[in-house]
């Protein structure tokens, strides 16, 4: 399994001088990236989405596409701590 390095979407390939607003260029996962990053079924992600559970999500052009900032909110905000 491995997560990195992932492949570079079109907003991330492109000069971020073109982009003032933002110092940091915006990391998209794929939602078959995500599956293998959680390990889990794409078609458990298009369910989560079907349903508005799951973490948020890009639609462009009809490709969906997840920031992985917001993955990692998901995921922090999921993570149960051992009693």
């Amino acid at each position: 399994m491995k997560f990195w390095p992932l492949k570079l979407t079109l907003c991330q390939s492109l000069n971020p001088s073109l982009f003032p607003m933002s110092s940091n260029p915006t990391i998209f996962l794929t939602d078959e990236q995500l599956a293998e990053r959680w390990q889990c079924h794409r078609q458990t992600l298009i369910r989560w989405r079907t349903k508005g559970t799951g973490p948020r999500f890009v639609k462009i052009n009809n490709q969906i596409r997840y920031k992985l900032s917001d993955v990692e909110a998901f995921e922090e905000a999921n993570t149960v701590t051992p009693e």
